[in-house]
């Protein structure tokens, strides 16, 4: 579940709410991006969240659901859906995240929006780096099969000795 403590975004583990009270949370809870490189790119991340905040309300009777409360949600950024824990689809949007994540949440158009039940979300700070950004999450998870989108990446081409090398850990099933 995902709450806020102050301007931070905060991640808590359903284990971690035994025991507390309705918005506490450790410090240990907080997924910050660290280090003065990272910073200039994404602000904050938010890592493994469930698709479930967007129709579950925070306080129960209440409007708005608990996606709907989260600040970071507001700016752009690039996201992961996730069935469980592989990735599943990785998507970006110069607007809300919170708008794009909840059409992916409640849509019953897209093919992709019943496979995922996690998701990640990286706020970019300027809205110029969100499609490298994407490219690169793209570009690092063969998983990821549901994007149509083909990052702009120039690719390294493995030389022959790679390519032998590959063969024939195939070959004798040694991945």
């Amino acid at each position: 579940m995902k709450q806020t403590k102050g301007s931070k975004a905060v991640a808590v583990d359903e284990d971690d709410l035994e025991g507390k009270e309705l918005g506490e949370v450790d410090d240990d809870d907080l997924e910050e991006s660290r280090g003065p490189a990272q910073r200039d790119i994404v602000s904050k991340f938010l890592r493994m969240l469930p698709r479930a905040i967007f129709d579950t309300p925070e306080i129960k009777g209440q409007k708005g659901s608990i996606a709907s409360k989260i600040e970071e949600l507001k700016g752009p950024g690039v996201y992961i859906l996730y069935r469980d824990d592989v990735p599943f689809y990785v998507g970006k949007t110069e607007g809300k995240l919170f708008n794009r994540l909840w059409q992916h949440a409640n849509g019953v158009s897209s093919t992709r929006s019943y496979f995922w039940n996690y998701f990640s979300a990286f706020i970019v700070k300027k809205p110029g780096n969100i499609a490298e950004i994407e490219a690169i999450l793209i570009s690092a998870m063969p998983s990821v099969i549901t994007n149509s989108a083909r990052p702009t990446l120039q690719k390294m081409r493995k030389g022959k000795s790679i390519i032998k090398l590959m063969r024939k850990m195939r070959e004798t099933w040694h991945y």
